[in-house]
């Protein structure tokens, strides 16, 4: 039977770059990683790809790969705020916001952070990293961490789904979510260590290339209020991944209305800001 549900899509997973930085910036992934790109990565580009695949908002997650670069990239990600577009806000392990700091960021609307422990340089679970985690979550904000390798990147990976699940157990009150269903290539360590935890878990760039066994289990067995729909734009195309998503047999138009809607908004607190 095919899918019925009209509601409001998110895309919890997105890229763009300040327009005078994009095409460098598109190119250098490209050439590193061997992707292809689906827009030019910029803002204009994500929305005309927002319009065609029929997803009403994109989350953006920007990375802050040095301390210096967050209060930049906090200016950007603030100016392009906009209805249909949300955004996480910087943050650079090295150099963490104190409370006042997030107290701030959470009253101008943002919600989360977007960490990237193998462009920041620190591994997931190192001890360290602990009170940072602890202040995100007594703002009780989220943060979407990359897990798992990303491609053309040196090894080690920072962020396995074995020590993202070491971080959930260390710090339960911590709202952490994991992107790419725990990282390309790592779907049995996600099986292992993750699945079942109460994490989220997006399906950003592998929901259409990881291998279908792995797929039908991932989102069957992990709770469905705890997985969101993400593209990974401009490395993968966000009507492709969400008519995949939305043609999978196995899920219920309940459960892809709340990993295309439900869980994202509450997440963001949309229906809260609606209100208020």
């Amino acid at each position: 039977m095919p899918y019925r549900n009209h509601s409001v899509k998110i895309d919890f997973h997105t890229h763009i770059y300040p327009d005078h930085l994009a095409l460098q910036t598109v190119s250098a992934v490209r050439q590193r990683a061997g992707v292809d790109a689906h827009t030019e990565g910029t803002l204009e580009g994500l929305k005309r790809s927002m319009a065609t695949a029929g997803i009403d908002l994109s989350v953006v997650a920007a990375v802050a790969t040095k301390p210096k670069q967050v209060e930049s990239i906090q200016r950007w990600l603030r100016a392009i705020r906009q209805p249909g577009i949300e955004a996480l806000a910087a943050m650079h392990p090295a150099d963490p916001l104190n409370s006042e700091q997030m107290k701030m960021l959470k009253g101008e609307g943002f919600r989360g952070f977007k960490l990237h422990p193998d462009y920041q340089d620190f591994f997931v679970d190192d001890s360290r990293i602990y009170p940072l985690y602890e202040a995100v979550a007594a703002e009780g904000m989220f943060i979407l961490f990359h897990a798992g390798i990303d491609r053309g990147l040196p090894y080690p990976v920072h962020a396995t789904p074995k020590r993202l699940a070491a971080v959930n157990e260390a710090i339960p009150q911590l709202c952490m979510v994991i992107a790419h269903l725990g990282g390309e290539e790592a779907y049995e360590e996600t099986s292992s260590h993750l699945l079942g935890r109460d994490v989220y878990l997006d399906t950003s760039f592998v929901l259409r290339k990881m291998p279908g066994t792995f797929r039908e289990r991932f989102l069957r067995e992990h709770p469905s209020d705890r997985l969101l729909f993400a593209s990974d734009s401009p490395w993968t195309d966000q009507g492709e991944e969400l008519r995949f998503l939305l043609q999978l047999p196995y899920l219920t138009d309940g459960e892809k209305e709340r990993i295309c809607y439900a869980n994202a908004a509450r997440l963001l607190e949309l229906e809260k800001r609606r209100c208020s």
